[in-house]
């Protein structure tokens, strides 16, 4: 017999000795994304992927599937890009559609952190092996660019305030403010929503007004959910924002929801304009009451859409 035949015959004889109940418990539970199960690098929690060639679409996709703004449950719905008109569209009506293509978004990557958290936690008790223990923290740590040995408490406390969601309020309202409600050149050729820069001259587009000495681009991503994975990201991995992380996790301790004023403080960094890009972001959040809107917003398991004629 080929050694490919022994090893098929081998698998299957190990997949008999399974019960199937135990099987199909297994196969659900990856299907799911359960926590320390799923690649926390794949598309978990999954959204159904739509795309709009213009506004009235959009509308029509969100409608039928009775999502409106504002929105307590909203449906799990992921928007590649948006269409090309957004500008042409009355002002609240833009900011409407807006929000609704980014809520399941940053609740859905924000699920992601929360599944990594839980990982953390699962890493950090001694009911897994020690190899096992230090396989997620190392994986963990890479992914949130912090260093040191694995099960050394400094290390697993710093992940610890590195992993946790980022409030849906502030992402909101950085996102509207720096694609200009989904208008700008970067959000409707790039899909940079937050932006975000890269030196990679082929990951990213020259903006027009760079400066001669300058060698930045902003970074291209393929659809809207890599942009908002990559700003999350960045706000919880990038040193410039140390003092958000540590104000996040003091309200964490405190057991309470960060408030418009805390969310945005030590963002002081992410803009060349300092306090005053603060204050600005701060005021959309408070015009928008986007930290009552967004506030305890749930994603749907399933979507009501049906196929548009």
């Amino acid at each position: 017999m080929s050694e490919p035949a022994k090893a098929l015959n081998q698998l299957r004889a190990l997949i008999d000795a399974i019960p199937l109940t135990a099987l199909v418990l297994g196969l659900a539970l990856w299907w799911m994304g359960w926590p320390g199960i799923a690649n926390s690098d794949g598309e978990i929690p999954p959204l159904e992927p739509v795309q709009a060639q213009s506004v009235e679409q959009l509308e029509g996709i969100f409608s039928q599937a009775g999502y409106f703004w504002p929105a307590r449950q909203v449906p799990p719905l992921t928007l590649k890009a948006f269409p090309n008109d957004m500008g042409e569209a009355p002002s609240e009506q833009r900011k409407a559609l807006f929000f609704r293509a980014l809520m399941p978004l940053v609740l859905a990557e924000n699920e992601r952190i929360r599944r990594q958290r839980h990982q953390l936690h699962q890493a950090l008790s001694e009911s897994l092996p020690e190899q096992r223990r230090k396989n997620i923290l190392n994986r963990l740590a890479q992914r949130y660019r912090v260093d040191g040995p694995p099960l050394a408490a400094e290390t697993w406390q710093a992940l610890e305030r590195r992993i946790d969601t980022v409030p849906a309020a502030l992402a909101l309202a950085q996102a509207a403010k720096e694609s200009g409600w989904g208008t700008s050149r970067f959000a409707r050729e790039a899909n940079n929503l937050f932006g975000e820069w890269t030196w990679d001259a082929s990951q990213g587009l020259k903006p027009l007004d760079r400066p001669e000495d300058a060698d930045h681009y902003v970074q291209v991503f393929d659809n809207l959910r890599d942009s908002v994975r990559s700003y999350l990201q960045n706000l919880n991995s990038h040193p410039a924002y140390a003092r958000f992380r540590a104000i996040r996790a003091r309200a964490r301790g405190e057991g309470r929801a960060m408030t418009p004023a805390e969310m945005t403080a030590g963002l002081e960094n992410y803009s060349q304009r300092g306090m005053a890009y603060v204050e600005e972001v701060r005021a959309m959040i408070r015009a928008n009451r986007l930290h009552r809107l967004a506030t305890n917003t749930t994603l749907a398991r399933k979507s009501k859409r049906v196929a548009l004629r």
